[in-house]
């Protein structure tokens, strides 16, 4: 099993203007990452082609598979490595800080919304994948990887996971479950912020979101992309918002906020236990319960708080 390194430095901006022909600054921090090969889908590609428009408008280059390049489900994982790879050859002033990935079954609705203000700010340095989870877990239609040599430590344990637990049924998304299954490392962020659903009966988010993902819905997917490639293809003002109007800086910004005092507190209770400094009995366990959080659910911003405050209420008591 390959060891996972965790020390990176990443720089966080907030853009909220850009002109569309995205000059070199900054932002081009992000790439954009999908595939589609196999028979033409003309859904697949128009979807594909919103996020081009989304990327030529903040200046994120886009790599697309378009070949099978593995078996099945590990041709994701297998392309996003050779992707991190090739990066981190390059000089450091010259790479790609972040990888997007965005499964073909995506559309961008809001092309207003630069993705970096979903990454963690400089200071968190032990955070290398930001995610989403639903009912059945990590989802990774929609993600984003750091170009570390953590992550090529991940993305390689996660196809090598079949190899040394053959006994281990992955299920139906066997690169998804595999993924879930070494993670270390990873941020969850409240799911429709990046990864808004359509279902069957309605679009789970609202105007200024950044984007409707299509998971699970088989061939009922079509009619509904076919509604909303034609609502983004025609008529993309009913659906773009200024970044400002969206709400999303004030939200991203208080949850890494959140996740900041988390960690900070943990840190100094630990220091408190390891040095034989007199404290509660129950702050070991109340470290326990907020790494838990952080490491399961930190996508629950009321729990995180729940048990932030309270370890923070049992250090005050030393």
């Amino acid at each position: 099993i390959c060891v996972f390194w965790i020390t990176s430095k990443s720089h966080r901006t907030f853009p909220i203007s850009q002109s569309d022909d995205a000059p070199n600054n900054k932002l081009q921090r992000v790439a954009k990452v999908s595939m589609l090969y196999g028979e033409t889908n003309h859904m697949y590609e128009r979807a594909l082609q919103s996020h081009e428009r989304h990327g030529k408008r903040w200046g994120y280059p886009m790599h697309i598979l378009r070949q099978d390049i593995s078996v099945g489900f590990w041709n994701k994982p297998s392309y996003l490595l050779s992707l991190v790879i090739n990066e981190l050859t390059k000089p450091a002033g010259e790479r790609k800080e972040w990888l997007m990935w965005v499964d073909a079954d995506s559309i961008i609705l809001n092309n207003d919304i630069p993705v970096e203000i979903f990454l963690p700010p400089s200071d968190l340095k032990d955070i290398h994948l930001v995610a989403s989870q639903d009912q059945n877990g990590l989802n990774t239609g929609v993600m984003f990887l750091h170009v570390h040599p953590w992550t090529i430590s991940f993305l390689t344990e996660t196809m090598g996971y079949p190899l040394y637990l053959p006994q281990i049924d992955l299920g139906r998304s066997a690169d998804q479950e595999g993924m879930r299954r070494v993670l270390n490392g990873v941020i969850y962020l409240p799911r429709p912020w990046i990864n808004t659903y359509e279902w069957d009966w309605a679009y789970e988010g609202k105007r200024g979101d950044l984007l409707v993902h299509f998971p699970g819905l088989e061939e009922r997917r079509w009619p509904h992309m076919a509604k909303w490639l034609n609502i983004v293809e025609t008529t993309p003002h009913k659906w773009n918002l200024p970044l400002e109007d969206t709400g999303y800086i004030n939200k991203t910004t208080t949850y890494w906020s959140q996740m900041r005092s988390a960690k900070e507190s943990i840190k100094s209770a630990e220091k408190k236990l390891q040095s034989g400094e007199a404290v509660s009995g129950n702050t070991k366990e109340a470290v326990g319960a907020l790494r838990e959080a952080l490491r399961e659910k930190s996508d629950d911003m009321e729990l995180v708080l729940q048990r932030l405050e309270n370890l923070d209420a049992l250090i005050r008591m030393t």
